[in-house]
């Protein structure tokens, strides 16, 4: 069985392990702006292709104390006040217009995706139309160039039962460490006749509220799954004034908020390892103009043309 890493104890993000490979897939505009200005583009989370971003988790854990909180009441007065805990601290709060378009408010959060696979036709379809590029990255370099900023980081779950034991096994280890703390009525929490205090439940709501809204930045639904995502997850950046206002990019005439994501200027390079061009970009001067461009900044890093066969 593979050994795992995962984000820490309680919270079952798988990490990558060093010596991995991440790609990220973008356009030549993309390419220029990581390589010359050392930056990259995060979106809002509320902006990217799943429309139900960093909510998602709230409705799994919602159907996990369904399934194995079995005192009804006990089940109501959990879900209420963790749902309204998960409100106030304002990472994953929806809000609907009256067409009922969804989105968040509260403490924006921004991403910055990569994929465990390279060359891949939906990621190439979905990101660059088959003509943009495939960069390949070293993972640790990668994690040490963002360490500068505040950020969480691990691969995208979309399976329904790892989800529902990641949130299981989370719910277990508050109700135990808990219980350490003196709060040994939760020990009945999941029996017909669990009778469990207003301080202990506030406590256990208080603690899960955090892992459920960590949870939320890396859950999707299975129809996502074929991305095999890794994320980076970032703050709004804060200055003197308050939280900066976000800049914005037109996508198919929408308007996308983003911000610039520096990365760490005492690593000499950026840890890019090669670059793939799309199937569609097979002019002879697209690979030639890349490695041109590379060369012209340091960098010496095989350029491949991508081999899926397109007809057009």
């Amino acid at each position: 069985m593979q050994d795992t890493r995962y984000m820490d104890a309680w919270i079952h993000v798988p990490l990558c392990r060093k010596g991995e490979k991440l790609y990220h897939y973008t356009t030549a505009e993309g390419v220029r702006g990581i390589v010359e200005n050392r930056e990259f583009m995060a979106t809002k989370s509320d902006f990217l292709n799943d429309k139900l971003e960093f909510q998602y988790a709230v409705e799994v854990m919602e159907r996990l104390t369904e399934k194995y909180i079995v005192n009804t009441s006990l089940r109501e007065r959990f879900f209420t006040k963790l749902k309204k805990e998960i409100d106030r601290l304002g990472i994953i709060v929806p809000v609907c217009d009256l067409d009922g378009d969804c989105h968040t408010e509260g403490l924006s959060f921004y991403v910055v995706a990569f994929s465990k696979l390279q060359n891949n036709a939906l990621l190439w379809a979905e990101f660059t139309d088959f003509k943009g590029y495939c960069l390949e990255f070293d993972y640790m370099k990668l994690v040490e160039g963002f360490r500068h900023r505040v950020f969480l980081h691990g691969t995208v779950i979309y399976d329904e039962e790892e989800q529902m034991n990641g949130l299981l096994e989370s719910l277990l280890s508050c109700i135990r460490s808990l219980g350490n703390e003196g709060l040994t009525d939760l020990q009945g929490f999941f029996e017909e006749e669990a009778e469990i205090s207003e301080a202990s439940l506030e406590k256990l709501v208080n603690e899960m509220a955090v892992v459920v809204s960590v949870y939320a930045m890396f859950f999707k639904k299975s129809f996502f799954e074929g991305e095999e995502e890794y994320r980076f997850v970032f703050p709004p950046i804060i200055n003197e004034l308050g939280t900066a206002k976000p800049d914005f990019r037109l996508l198919d005439q929408i308007f996308l908020p983003y911000i610039m994501v520096e990365f760490d200027r005492e690593q000499k390079e950026i840890p890019l390892e090669s670059v793939m061009v799309g199937a569609k970009n097979n002019s002879d001067i697209a690979v030639r103009g890349m490695k041109y461009f590379l060369r012209s900044q340091g960098l010496e890093i095989p350029v491949l043309l991508s081999d899926i066969p397109l007809r057009y």
